[in-house]
Formats: structure tokens, C-alpha cells, sequence
């Protein structure tokens, strides 16, 4: 028995000493997409006229793979159809208006504040949905003005068009959205002076945002389709169910999704000889740049082939029911439907599922302004760490209350905070509490339980990503830096300093400042890490300026970092090579914000300067029908009965008159 015991003993500490002589860190990877490849074999002229994809790929994610392809798939999917009509349109719970970018490139604002406006009314978050600037967010978003350089702004000009990478950018780094009432669109991308858009006060803010993974198609010269994903490997027809189920579930709870088509070809349209009278619309080929947003508000899975160009008919039947921004007067009373099978509506589509009002007493701290322009891949052997530092700005006492993180799959995450100091070490970062630990977007905000008050002049805030598949995480990446392209693009502006942003794959055992980290032939001197802090001066009735301290909700050891070797976690942040991402302008702005109350009095005018708003048909409309202009049909249905009571008003009088006479 002693012997037994022995063996035993000694089996126990070998295999203990092999688990820690050949732990494994998680490793990082970087896979390019077809999509950007294809864009950067594009002439210079080429590139200027289209939407530029994001970098890396976008595939389901594994959890949701393995679900398609399970012998439980079937009786899911059936319980599915029953709740998932055959036909659905936005426009039968909310008032849509058609908005008309004229002459302008900004159909991809037009989109993104198209989403965020339906996200609103068809959340029911408020009654009255205001109408957002697409001018401001394409303003802000660019570089040269009349009287100098925007430090803010993406490497892009006037008129060169955008994407979704930089509406969510804009509308998460503190930029927008602005009312359009606070900037009304104008038929011209004429230059202006910085003034005109910094003193303009944003109102709402994306919390939480999506991007679905990319549905590829390839289609033979008979119109068969193969579905593949973002490494040419090809789905099941069950995955492509399953995702688009996904899609239309996200529609009917969250509102529209903006994405991308080719517009300027003809032949794609159902009536060549004049595409802005089309109705319908299918691209088959993979040779074409994407040109024009468009925004996805519902679909009709039987809707025929017929009503395509009778020479070039997609091979299933079914559509997407896409609002254009070409007014009323233009396609079938401003929507389009596109075909399930064209090869482009069904990538990068790109929704909102969170946002919240500005209020005087928020304040955005953050590395990533331009926020995901890129994201890495994680095998996970273990959990991951995101973290940043920062430095408080202002005497008064912050309070920090939300973390936004960028990062996708099936992860649970943990949030750290060291309120007093920059450090990273074990005994200085402490859990706490969350309102929700799954992240299930791209863009995800975590609310504390209990806010942190900031007790020093930097502070610390670390993210825990624990899952057993691969995931990715956000990086705002300056791709010509990190060597993924040597062509110019949108977010050459993005720089970073050593000591903002640090990395952990094994565990938070030990980091890594993010400008010294290489993924393969891929350096990210000029990167940061996608994890923001929001805080508040509203001081709550218990402020927790110690969390947790139970030694089980710490990290599990101390940073591996020599003194002398040790990347500064007290950088000086405002430095001339980095756009200041927290200035005290900045902070005069966001404390400067209208409440909620002073909004909706604002609101209530908006009739007086033409500003059209939304309403939600799931609550009581009697506000916004007494105060707000309505658009579309609804507006002409007014016309109508306002008529219809004058002349009945002028045909009574005119009865008294007769019969008075007689």
C-alpha cells in the first residue's frame, strides 16, 4: 500500500510538472480576406470610386457552424420558419422616411443613420426618434478643411465615399451622432471650416454594434450559386440557412442593416435603359467594385425571378427589401428589392443593437478613436487579456461605470480595473461585477453593478476573454504600418504610443505592450487594443473605490516584466504623433450635451426646420402625431384629409347660403 501510495504521489507530481513545463500561451492570427486583395489590385481611380473592405476575414462563427450542421438543425430551423414570416418589411411597425443623398457621395452615412434611427423606433427605446446628420458624420470623418487640417479625421476627403468600419468609428468614439436639425444635409460636399462641425454638440452614442458574417457567392454561367465563406471554403446549406435566419431575426428585433452594392451598372438593374425606375436588382458577377450603400429593411422569400432583367435572372427566387437614397421619386417609391443570390448583399452587413444619450457628466476614455478597423484571430488555450491605461483628465471625482470592448464569438468576459495606477499586475487588478459577462456583437458594452471611483491620476481597466473556440478582437490598425497593404487607406491616420495598449495569451500571467507585438510578417507599432472606458462625475450612493479583493477574483500571477525592460504604462498620451482622443475640448463638448428633457423640447420644433422624425407603431403614437411631421404616405394621407374637411367646410357654407335664399 505504501508503494501504491508512492506511485501514485510521484505519477501526481510528474504530470503537475508537465502541465507546467508545457503550458500554452493562445496565439494570435492574421488572415487577409479575398475581398481586400481583390481591392488592392484595383487602380488608383478604381479604389477612389469604391466602398473599401475591412482587412481580415469574417466567417460564422464556430459554435454557430457546429449548431447548423447538427442533427438537431432540422427541428430548430422548423420552429424557426414558424416564427420567421415568409415577408417582412420595417415599414409595417415603424414610419420610414426616404431619404435623398442627391448629388453627394454620402450614401454610406445616409445608411448608417438610417440603421441607427430604425434601431431606435423599433426597439422602443423612445416615442420620438429624431433624424441623425449624415453630412456631419461625413464631415467629421474626413481630413482638409478651408482653415486647416481635421487631427480627428480618417484619411479620407470629401467625396471619396465611405463604409460602416468608419459610421461605428464615428459613432462610438464621442463624434456623433449629431441631430440633423444640428447639421441639415446640403446637395454639395463643398469644404468648410473646422469650426462648423467641432462646436456641434453629438446626442447619441452606439453602445453596442454587429457585423454579420460574410455570405460569398460564386455563380456559374447557368446562375447555380455556391455559398462560400471569407477562405473560399464552402458552407452548407444549412449554414447559409442558419445565418440568414439570423439576419432576419436581427431585422425584426433591431431594425434595418446597412450594406453594399455595385450601383453603377446598368445591366444589373430590371430596367437597363432607365435603373433609377427599377424595382428590382441582381449583380452575378465578382468582377465589379461595390460603389453604394443601401439599407436592408426586409425581405420576401418568394418574391420572382421575373421581376428581374428578363436577361440576366437570378436562379432562386426571394429578395431583400432595401430602402436607396434617392428620394421618392426614384425605383419603386424610393426601395429596391436585390436578389438573396447577388454576391454582394448578403457581406458586411452592419446593424446596431445598443446606444445611449450623451449626458453632461460622460466622459469617453479611450486609445482607439477610429475604433475595429481590423480583427485578429485567437485559438484560445487558455483566457486572453485586452487591457489599456489611461490618464485621468479634470480635478473632479470620475466614476467608471461602462467598458465597451470590441471582440466577436461565443466569449465570456472579466472585467479588471485598477483605479489608482497603471499597473497590471496581480495585486493591483481587481474583478468586478457586470451586467453581462457573453459578448455578442462586435462592438459590446458592459455595464459595472457597482461604478469604480478613479483615485489616481492613471488608472487601469483589463478585459478577460475566456473561450474554448477561436474568436477575434478588435484593433484599431493602421494597415500600412502592420505591412497588410503598401496602398494608401482610410486609417493611415491611426498611431499609437508604447504603454497605451497591452495584450496577455497566457491567462494574464504576463502582457505585452501592443506596439511590440508581431503576428508573422505583421508588426502593430501604430495599434492599439479595442477597450474603452466611459465614466461619469454622478457620484453613485456607494461608490466602490476598492473592489473585490477576494484573492480567487484576481488574476491568477504577476506580469512576467523586468524593471529595466518594462514597457511605460504612464505614457504622456497628448502627444503631437496621436490625434488626443480625451482633450479638454473634448470634455467641454460631451458636458455641454442637452439632457434628454431639453432633446425632446428641441424635438417638439422640428416641424418649424423641416426635420422629419420616425415613430414606433408598437407604442402609442398620440405624442409624436400631435408634434411631428410624418414622411412618405403618411404625410400625403394629411394632404388628403385636409382637403377632404375644406371642401366639406366650403360645400356646408354654401348649403347654409342656398338655403337661406330659398
Amino acid at each position: 500500500m505504501k508503494k501504491l501510495i508512492s506511485i501514485i504521489l510521484l505519477v501526481v507530481i510528474i504530470l503537475s510538472m508537465g502541465q507546467i513545463s508545457f503550458a500554452k500561451e493562445s496565439t494570435l492570427t492574421l488572415q487577409i480576406s479575398e475581398d481586400f486583395k481583390n481591392w488592392e489590385n484595383l487602380s488608383e481611380e478604381e479604389k477612389n470610386k469604391t466602398i473599401m473592405p475591412m482587412a481580415t476575414i469574417n466567417n460564422i462563427a464556430e459554435e454557430k457552424k457546429n449548431n447548423a450542421n447538427s442533427l438537431l438543425f432540422g427541428v430548430q430551423n422548423f420552429f424557426t420558419k414558424a416564427v420567421i414570416p415568409s415577408k417582412y418589411s420595417l415599414t409595417e411597425d415603424i414610419n420610414i422616411p426616404v431619404k435623398n443623398q442627391g448629388t453627394t457621395y454620402e450614401c454610406w452615412a445616409i445608411s448608417m443613420a438610417s440603421v441607427l434611427e430604425s434601431y431606435l423606433a423599433i426597439s422602443g427605446e423612445k416615442d420620438i426618434i429624431p433624424r441623425y446628420s449624415a453630412r456631419h458624420m461625413d464631415y467629421a470623418t474626413t481630413q482638409t478643411f478651408l482653415d486647416g487640417t481635421n487631427t480627428k479625421g480618417f484619411n479620407r476627403e470629401l467625396g471619396s465615399g465611405g463604409n460602416a468600419t468608419i459610421a461605428l468609428g464615428y459613432l462610438t468614439n464621442g463624434t456623433g451622432a449629431v441631430l440633423e436639425e444640428d447639421m441639415p444635409f446640403e446637395d454639395n460636399e463643398d469644404k468648410i471650416n473646422l469650426s462648423e462641425i467641432e462646436n456641434i454638440k453629438p446626442a447619441t452614442r452606439v453602445t453596442d454594434a454587429v457585423v454579420f458574417p460574410n455570405i460569398n457567392k460564386i455563380i456559374d454561367a447557368d446562375g447555380n450559386v455556391t455559398y462560400v465563406n471569407d477562405n473560399n471554403q464552402e458552407y452548407t446549406n444549412e449554414e447559409v440557412t442558419l445565418m440568414r435566419n439570423n439576419i432576419k431575426e436581427y431585422i425584426m428585433e433591431n431594425g434595418a442593416l446597412s450594406g453594399a452594392t455595385v450601383g453603377s451598372k446598368s445591366q444589373y438593374y430590371s430596367n437597363p435603359s432607365d435603373i433609377m425606375s427599377s424595382e428590382a436588382y441582381y449583380c452575378d458577377s465578382n468582377e465589379d467594385i461595390i460603389d453604394h450603400a443601401i439599407t436592408i429593411v426586409g425581405w420576401d422569400d418568394n418574391y420572382s425571378v421575373d421581376n428581374f432583367n428578363s436577361d440576366r435572372k437570378p436562379k432562386n427566387p426571394g429578395a431583400y427589401i432595401c430602402l436607396n437614397s434617392y428620394g421618392t421619386d426614384n425605383f419603386d417609391n424610393g426601395y429596391i428589392y436585390i436578389s438573396y443570390d447577388d454576391v454582394n448583399i448578403e457581406k458586411n452587413l452592419t446593424g446596431i443593437t445598443g446606444t445611449e444619450d450623451y449626458s453632461d457628466d460622460m466622459k469617453i476614455y479611450q486609445n482607439d478613436f477610429y475604433g475595429a478597423t481590423l480583427y485578429l484571430g485567437v485559438n484560445p488555450q487558455g483566457a486572453v487579456g485586452m487591457a489599456n491605461v489611461f490618464t485621468k483628465e479634470g480635478d473632479e471625482d470620475q466614476y467608471i461605470d461602462q467598458i465597451q470592448v470590441a471582440a466577436r464569438g461565443n466569449i465570456k468576459a472579466e472585467v479588471y480595473i485598477n483605479p489608482s495606477d497603471g499597473n497590471l499586475d496581480s495585486s493591483s487588478l481587481q474583478k468586478v461585477e457586470v451586467d453581462a459577462e457573453e459578448l455578442d456583437g462586435n462592438y459590446n458594452t458592459l455595464k459595472l453593478k457597482n461604478p469604480i471611483k478613479i483615485t489616481g491620476n492613471k488608472f487601469a481597466v483589463a478585459v478577460k476573454l475566456n473561450d474554448t473556440e477561436s474568436f477575434t478582437m478588435g484593433v484599431e490598425c493602421n494597415y500600412k504600418d502592420a505591412n497588410i497593404t503598401n496602398s494608401a487607406t482610410i486609417f493611415d491616420n491611426v498611431s499609437a504610443n508604447p504603454g497605451e495598449s497591452y495584450i496577455s495569451l497566457d491567462g494574464f500571467n504576463t502582457w505585452t505592450d501592443f506596439t511590440e507585438l508581431q503576428v508573422g510578417e505583421n508588426a502593430f507599432t501604430e495599434s492599439n487594443l479595442c477597450v474603452k472606458a466611459i465614466t461619469t462625475t454622478d457620484a453613485p450612493e456607494n461608490p466602490d473605490t476598492n473592489p473585490d479583493q477576494n484573492t480567487d477574483e484576481k488574476p491568477d500571477a504577476n506580469p512576467d516584466q523586468d524593471t529595466d525592460e518594462k514597457p511605460d504604462t504612464n505614457p504622456d498620451q497628448n502627444t503631437n504623433e496621436k490625434p488626443d482622443t480625451n482633450t479638454e475640448q473634448d470634455q467641454e463638448q460631451n458636458n455641454d450635451q442637452n439632457s434628454n428633457n431639453n432633446q425632446g423640447e428641441n424635438q417638439s420644433t422640428g416641424s418649424d426646420n423641416n426635420t422629419e422624425y420616425y415613430y414606433t407603431g408598437k407604442k402609442d403614437p398620440t405624442v409624436a402625431n400631435g408634434m411631428l411631421p410624418k414622411t412618405g404616405s403618411s404625410r400625403i394621407l394629411i394632404y388628403i384629409i385636409f382637403i377632404g374637411v375644406m371642401i366639406l367646410i366650403i360645400s356646408y357654407t354654401k348649403y347654409r347660403k342656398y338655403k337661406d335664399v330659398n
